[in-house]
């Protein structure tokens, strides 16, 4: 959109100069010849920078600034202001009355319009701010969504919501709950910063809405950072016997007690990594379905989009799986909070059935086909039996594990991961063995097929 700039000066050959060399910048030009015409112009255009000068008859400069900056309509309008007195006193006297840049005549045209480049973006960049969390808002959200589909490069889009927050700004009043929304902000710019990229993005669509632009290969990282300081800080944020009780009270509208959880943080997650992503419109959809089904949860969680988009050969092996109760097992044997109730939720949409064990033995003799554990959880004693479990054909993913320490074992059946985990790696490590099982339920099928023909 052609960005309009409007300028008054007394001077003729000042206005047809400055028009002159704007228009051919690319930007409209509006003019008045004094600082009268000049005001009423400016609210009823409204335009985007006033380039004003100060000695002007009747209605001088200072006060056609000073009015603007009074008017709610144009008092972000940034105003540059032009004048042949260059002293200190003048100088201080139009920015206190509200003008952003001052330049003394005679003036440089490249010089002009250098400044109103840089003054435009500034504005531009001030405006799309969100006023509560100083993070980037919609209009800055949707160029970055364009940009990310026009880039065609892999991307990760994570949406932020938080639970319960309605009940919460009810109990304790808005002015504590735009507290829980500045401290949402403040921990996504510190889970990006831990493990995201340089120039990932974090911007405030509105209300309790969040959104962050990343890598796939960030993902995990970033999730589990935020929901571990939300988890952790947020609970600070109700008083001591609501915390006590995990839940506050509030009331229906029949005037009966109702008790409301306490305030959790879903992140749904969406990607480019399983199928093609056409517009930003298409990423706003995906991430309302993904986030529906984490909003059904009762606790902080993030999942991931891991649909292709259209059933294929392999999602169908899956569904059979389901139905015929063939998924393989997995069980957890770890002591990280985030993970015992994040893991679950999406390992079991990948197709696999989890089981939470409190020790290697509990686990060991269950019929499973994997296990996921905490390297400093083990004993020798149990290090020993794991191994011997790996050359049987067990599948293990080791936390935290040094290096080193099972070169010896089935490398092809064992993988080693430090913080941040990767749940997708997870499950695509288990994938081999759920296709094994995929493949023996489809001959079943096809055998039990020929035996209805035969």
């Amino acid at each position: 959109m052609t960005k309009r700039i409007l300028v008054v000066d007394d001077n003729r050959l000042i206005v047809n100069l400055l028009k002159v060399n704007l228009t051919s910048a690319g930007y409209e030009v509006l003019t008045a010849a004094d600082g009268f015409k000049g005001l009423a112009t400016a609210v009823a255009e409204r335009p985007d920078l006033i380039i004003l000068d100060v000695m002007m008859p009747e209605m001088d400069g200072f006060e056609v600034a000073r009015q603007v900056r009074n008017n709610t309509l144009i008092a972000h309008v940034p105003i540059i202001m032009l004048t042949a007195r260059s002293a200190s006193d003048s100088i201080v006297a139009g920015l206190d009355a509200g003008a952003d840049d001052y330049m003394a005549k005679p003036f440089e045209i490249n010089e002009v319009l250098a400044r109103v480049k840089a003054h435009l973006r500034r504005s531009r960049t001030e405006r799309s701010l969100n006023p509560l969390t100083n993070l980037p808002g919609n209009i800055a959200i949707l160029e970055k969504l364009q940009q990310l589909v026009q880039d065609s490069g892999p991307f990760a889009v994570i949406y932020t919501d938080i639970d319960n927050f309605k009940s919460y700004n009810d109990a304790y009043g808005f002015l504590q709950g735009d507290v829980v929304l500045r401290a949402l902000g403040l921990i996504l710019l510190h889970a990006v910063r831990k493990w995201g990229n340089p120039h990932d993005f974090v911007g405030h669509v509105g209300g309790d809405d969040f959104i962050l632009c990343t890598t796939p290969d960030k993902i995990d990282g970033i999730c589990q950072e935020v929901i571990a300081c939300f988890d952790a800080e947020i609970p600070k944020l109700y008083d001591l016997a609501d915390r006590a009780r995990g839940f506050v009270v509030g009331y229906s509208r029949e005037g009966q007690p109702v008790e409301h959880p306490l305030i959790t943080v879903s992140l749904a997650v969406v990607t480019n990594e399983h199928r093609p992503v056409d517009n930003h419109w298409q990423i706003a959809e995906l991430a309302s379905e993904v986030k529906r089904v984490a909003k059904q949860m009762n606790h902080s969680i993030y999942i991931k989009d891991l649909r292709s988009g259209r059933p294929t050969a392999v999602e169908g092996q899956l569904q059979r799986q389901i139905e015929l109760g063939k998924t393989p097992r997995v069980a957890l044997l770890i002591n990280d909070k985030i993970l015992r109730l994040v893991a679950p939720t999406i390992l079991k949409r990948s197709c696999v059935d989890v089981l939470l064990s409190a020790t290697l033995h509990e686990a060991l003799v269950l019929p499973i086909d994997g296990i996921v554990v905490e390297w400093a959880l083990l004993s020798d004693e149990d290090k020993a039996r794991l191994k011997e479990a790996s050359l049987r054909g067990l599948r293990i993913i080791l936390l935290d594990c040094p290096a080193g320490e099972t070169e010896l074992w089935g490398a092809e059946r064992i993988v080693c991961q430090r913080r941040p985990y990767n749940l997708t790696l997870w499950w695509e490590f288990f994938k081999s063995a759920r296709e094994t099982i995929a493949s023996d339920a489809q001959s079943a099928l096809d055998t039990a097929g020929h035996g209805c023909h035969a």
